[in-house]
């Protein structure tokens, strides 16, 4: 397969392939300090690439690897996938990146990476990625929010994104217990969130829905299910789990 790349104003523009199948499962998984630790325990590469291949596009994050080559391994053992990361993002030394791992057939035809922000509005700035599966365009915004500043992320998260056609807002958004006050919340309150208040997204002694699932009301038309992923998941593979939703393309 030839990937055609043409970046343009942050974007990268992709050649298409085809996708057969009435449905599409998106996942979030933070991997909790991602790197050359966990990149050299093959047990756990294998682990982790057993799981993502339950998933059609899959975001990963916490990646912090300066020698950004962990990411890249893990994406050398998954059939049939093609992977893009971000840039590295954060205001102190310790960096991240965010993931995107998507099925062969599954066309990301732009990529907008919000790091460098001029505005400084967040720790690690959201992507944006567009998708054409067989004509179905999907938007998806990808953020891990800075615990301490989640209200105020969310906020400058909802001034950027676009609120028509299919969208899709997912990631550590750290939006539970003491980082938010879901009783007062205002940011996307006009869009459905799919993880619930009560459910706990964390491997840990905390119980804690951090990870969240946004859909506006154009993609929760096509909403079909969702869930939180946890068989197997421990403490030593990430102190988060993975969450989905499966949404109608046809």
């Amino acid at each position: 397969i030839i990937l055609l790349v043409i970046l343009t104003g942050g974007y990268a523009t992709y050649e298409n392939y085809s996708y057969d199948a009435d449905t599409i499962k998106i996942a979030n998984w933070n991997l909790q300090i991602f790197g050359q630790a966990k990149a050299s325990d093959t047990e756990l590469m294998n682990f982790y690439a057993f799981v993502i291949d339950d998933y059609d596009i899959i975001f990963v994050q916490e990646i912090r690897d300066k020698s950004e080559t962990a990411f890249p391994k893990l994406c050398s053992m998954l059939i049939n996938y093609t992977c893009e990361t971000s840039s590295r993002a954060g205001r102190s030394d310790s960096k991240e990146q965010y993931g995107i791992i998507y099925r062969n057939g599954i066309n990301l035809t732009n990529f907008y990476d919000y790091n460098p922000d001029d505005e400084d509005r967040w720790e690690r700035p959201p992507i944006r990625t567009d998708f054409n599966i067989n004509g179905y365009q999907l938007i998806i915004y990808n953020i891990h929010t800075k615990p301490e500043d989640v209200q105020k992320e969310l906020d400058y998260l909802e001034d950027v994104v676009v609120s028509s056609g299919n969208v899709i807002v997912l990631g550590d958004l750290n939006a539970d217990c003491t980082y938010y006050n879901n009783e007062k919340q205002t940011e996307f309150d006009a869009w459905n969130w799919l993880i619930s208040d009560d459910e706990d997204t964390t491997s840990g002694n905390s119980n804690c829905a951090y990870d969240r699932i946004i859909l506006n009301k154009d993609s929760h038309a096509e909403y079909k299910s969702d869930g939180i992923y946890t068989k197997d998941i421990t403490t030593e593979i990430s102190d988060h789990y993975l969450v989905w939703v499966e949404i109608k393309i046809n």
